[in-house]
Parts: C-alpha cells; structure tokens; sequence
C-alpha cells in the first residue's frame, strides 16, 4: 500500500511531458521524487548522473535512456546560456528564437555571462527572473 502511495504521488507530481513515463520506469524503484528532482544540472550534468545510474546497475536500453536524460533536462535542467546555441536556449528555458539568438549575440560580442542576472540586461528581467533557478554559465 505504502509503494502505492508513493508510485501515485511520483506520478502526479513528475510534470507531463515526453519521458514521463520512461523515468518512471527506470528511476522509481531506486529514487523518490526529492532525489531526483533535488537539482537543476546542466544536460551534460544530467547525463553524468544517468551514467552513474547505469554504472551501478539501471535496467534500460540506450535509448530509455537518452530519453530519461532528455526529460530530466527539459523538466529539472539547467541551460548553460555560455556554451548553448539559440536553439537549445529556445527549447530548454521558453525563450522566444528572437530573444535565444540575442542572448547568444550577445555573448559571442561581450564574452561569457558571469550571473544569470546579466541576462536582464539583453531580455526582459521578469522572463529572467522567472527561469533563473533553469539558467547556468559555468
């Protein structure tokens, strides 16, 4: 009854979205939604973690997983607006393309972004204030 508990409110509380299901799948045998949800990383940050998952015995295929690090990082990830391109900033923080390839332009003139608050100075500060816990620039 307990697992039941648990498997249900994993379940309402993942965000829909392509992947759900697979990350139900392979994750919640081992890890409840705290510990998966815990941190924003970065796609390269999430693959990682997958790996480590892999190493220390995940069922899945290759492509379960692909599809587990492309959920993590749509639904708890983090865009490093320093290394993206406009598309991947577009598609992981809401952006519009305009205003993904001015943060790029911007870049590519001024050199890296230091805060994510840097990012107010080419877009709008509400909409960076309201992905800054989705925005990296190491």
């Amino acid at each position: 009854m307990l697992f039941l508990l648990l498997f249900t409110s994993l379940t309402q509380d993942l965000p829909a979205g392509p992947g759900k299901e697979t990350v139900l799948k392979i994750c919640r045998d081992c890890h409840d939604l705290d510990t998966i949800t815990a941190e924003n990383r970065t796609r390269e940050n999430w693959k990682k973690t997958v790996d480590k998952m892999i190493d220390r015995g995940a069922d899945g295929t290759n492509e379960e997983f692909e599809i587990v690090v492309n959920y993590l990082t749509k639904s708890f990830g983090k865009i490093n607006v320093n290394k993206a391109s406009a598309e991947e900033i577009a598609s992981g923080l809401d952006f519009s393309a305009k205003e993904s390839a001015t943060i790029v332009e911007y870049r590519e003139k001024n050199g890296p972004y230091k805060s994510w608050k840097d990012l107010t100075t080419v877009i709008d500060p509400a909409k960076v204030e309201a992905k800054k816990d989705h925005i990296a620039v190491q």
